[in-house]
């Protein structure tokens, strides 16, 4: 805008002080008129601009004023309310209007929680990854593996997924996969975490789930006797999830696809490694 003025400020001294003189006393006058009502134009303009940003500056943010503490406080008191809303926007303005609080760590982790149980797992996930990110040795970094675990895992995997009774195992995974590693990570970092029990429970209904999605794929090839397809479906699930409760009939997958291709050879180790296992022969399966 200062530019602008320069700008207009310039061009009219131009032409004021270079125009070809004239006895017109009138139009000397007349001149010098135009150019003082371009200034002031300009000049209210400029002071209208102004007025403008300040008043976009108050209409954008209502917690104008408040203090880290207040904005903190009332942010805690909303959130244990449960009116997770209005929490949020009050710790999304503390970020914003105080970066460097002396309450930042905490509230990122409020709101992380805030978020969650909003429903709002995409942003609860985004921020726990953002506060390991930004407090990579805080005390309760653990919680923020723990949070974008559970954020991953309750991610919906599809918009009919909430409304149709599919098992889990038949749906695309979606970002189950990245909270099975969200869970390890946090396993292994911190194997004293108060979370750990819990982020190894739901490693292993993930687990499970993953196997048994490679068993359908396995099944669906053998109905179809597509038996390399079904082998190597069923080899992929007992190499990668040996304890899944899935390793059985997928053995069993395996033995009978071997014998349909006449691999006498591959179907004995597989009926030794079920054996093994399981102390008898595997059943026929039956095909729809």
């Amino acid at each position: 805008m200062q530019t602008l003025f320069s700008f207009f400020i310039r061009k009219i001294n131009h032409y004021a002080y270079n125009a070809p003189k004239n006895k017109n006393i009138g139009f000397c006058v007349m001149k010098q008129q135009i150019k003082g009502l371009v200034i002031v134009l300009l000049m209210i303009s400029l002071a209208a601009c102004k007025h403008w940003w300040k008043a976009d500056d108050d209409d954008d943010n209502p917690y104008q004023g408040m203090s880290a503490k207040q904005l903190y406080t009332e942010a805690k008191q909303a959130l244990k309310k449960k009116e997770y809303s209005s929490s949020i926007k009050k710790f999304e303005a503390l970020e914003t209007m105080y970066p460097f609080n002396d309450y930042a760590e905490q509230a990122q982790l409020d709101l992380i929680y805030a978020y969650y149980k909003k429903e709002d797992y995409p942003s609860a996930a985004a921020t726990a990854e953002r506060f390991i990110h930004l407090y990579p040795r805080a005390k309760h970094v653990d919680y923020a593996y723990y949070m974008k675990g559970l954020a991953d895992f309750k991610q919906p995997r599809g918009v009919l997924a909430n409304f149709f009774p599919i098992k889990d195992s038949w749906r695309d995974p979606g970002t189950q996969s990245q909270a099975y590693s969200d869970f390890a990570t946090l396993v292994q970092k911190f194997p004293n975490s108060r979370y750990k029990p819990n982020a190894l429970q739901r490693m292993i209904y993930l687990r499970n789930m993953f196997a048994e999605r490679e068993f359908n794929n396995a099944m669906y090839f053998y109905e179809r006797r597509m038996y390399v397809a079904a082998i190597e479906r069923s080899s992929y699930l007992v190499k990668n999830y040996p304890q899944a409760p899935c390793v059985q009939p997928a053995l069993a997958i395996m033995y009978f696809s071997n014998l349909e291709l006449g691999l006498t050879k591959a179907a004995e180790e597989a009926l030794a490694v079920y054996r093994t296992n399981y102390h008898a022969d595997p059943k026929p399966i039956p095909v729809n």
